[in-house]
């Protein structure tokens, strides 16, 4: 996982989220709904991640949200400082929330998430010969 990227979460419901990670280790755990997580012992908790809720219409706005996010976060040696912490959940652009999440929740590259529609190549005529005109006799 590379926390640089727009990633994939899913809490097994089947609803996949973009997200950025903050901070890979797991020294995080949430409060409660809408609280900004708080950083916990070494390795008991989940990782913290910014993540996107908005309506799937609106899934255009998830990375330049993100990206402000990731941008305007504070630095790793203060991430753990409950008033930065706070003062940064409360700056995020609107659809995002600061959130404490299992690593195993995480599945990879947003852009690689499963049930994405791929652009297809369209065939040229000889690969697909049903679309070839034939000629009138």
């Amino acid at each position: 996982m590379i926390p640089d990227l727009m990633q994939t979460g899913n809490y097994g419901i089947g609803a996949f989220f973009p997200l950025i990670i903050l901070d890979p280790t797991p020294h995080w755990h949430n409060q409660g709904p809408g609280t900004t997580p708080r950083r916990c012992g070494q390795e008991t908790g989940h990782l913290l991640a910014v993540r996107w809720c908005a309506p799937d219409h609106m899934e255009d706005q998830a990375a330049q949200a993100l990206t402000q996010a990731k941008k305007t976060a504070p630095a790793a040696d203060v991430l753990s400082a409950p008033a930065h912490l706070a003062a940064f959940h409360e700056s995020l652009p609107p659809h995002t929330n600061l959130i404490a999440l299992p690593t195993s929740c995480v599945i990879g590259p947003w852009a690689r998430r499963p049930g994405r529609l791929r652009a297809m190549p369209r065939p040229r005529p000889s690969e697909n010969p049903g679309s070839l005109l034939i000629p009138a006799a």
